[in-house]
């Protein structure tokens, strides 16, 4: 499976989701950058776009780019699978929104209150100020706070998408790494680089949970099991 990744910020790579697609389902992994990426995901099974400090809702021309270029995969038969900024930029690929949340902000470990099903509901790392909604017609598959958190789309094309909001792909010992690259969003969500990374150790079954979760994103994404 030749999987094309997205790093828009050198703080936030794929992390714990690169490594499972390599080791659980012998992905080749392509790793680019917003100044290096392609036009088009054509010859890759897949396209992953990760988080960065930039909001999709941003008018800076390398996110109208990926914009184009999510847009152009779900055309063109390529699933995706944003995380974080990347569940951002393809809610508005597809029709729906994002946008700041104003004084509000998320840093730290959060349980999903709403979930379709309980392998969405965490608790995940969460790094974002931004409120994101998507179409009608898109399944909401997590909600918190008032702000979708993931989602699953369906392109007219027949491709599938799936959006997280929160961050799978850090593990508890990243957790307070993934802090220190906002500390004003350290100050506004009242919390500390100890106090997340404390949470993340004392965290039980985390990485079933993960294995768990990434099988169901492949598998809504329409992805398939390689032999």
């Amino acid at each position: 499976m030749k999987v094309l990744v997205i790093e828009n910020f050198p703080g936030a790579p794929a992390g714990l989701f690169g490594r499972w697609l390599e080791q659980a389902r012998g992905a080749t992994l392509a790793v680019v950058t917003p100044e290096t990426m392609p036009d088009d995901a054509s010859g890759h099974d897949l396209l992953v776009t990760l988080g960065s400090p930039s909001g999709a809702w941003e008018d800076i021309d390398w996110v109208h780019r990926q914009r184009a270029l999510v847009r152009a995969a779900l055309d063109g038969g390529t699933p995706v699978v944003g995380i974080c900024f990347g569940a951002q930029l393809l809610a508005s690929a597809i029709g729906g929104r994002a946008a700041p949340m104003g004084d509000r902000t998320f840093t730290g470990w959060y349980a999903n209150a709403e979930v379709a099903d309980p392998v969405w509901r965490g608790p995940w790392v969460r790094w974002h100020a931004d409120h994101l909604e998507v179409p009608d017609g898109t399944e909401v598959l997590a909600r918190d706070a008032g702000t979708v958190q993931a989602f699953h789309h369906r392109a007219p094309s027949g491709t599938n998408a799936v959006g997280v909001q929160f961050h799978p792909e850090m593990s508890a010992a990243d957790a307070d790494h993934v802090a220190t690259l906002t500390p004003d969003m350290l100050a506004r969500a009242g919390t500390t680089q100890a106090a997340i990374a404390r949470d993340g150790a004392a965290l039980d079954g985390h990485d079933a949970r993960l294995d768990a979760l990434f099988t169901e994103m492949l598998r809504r994404a329409g992805v398939a099991q390689q032999p």
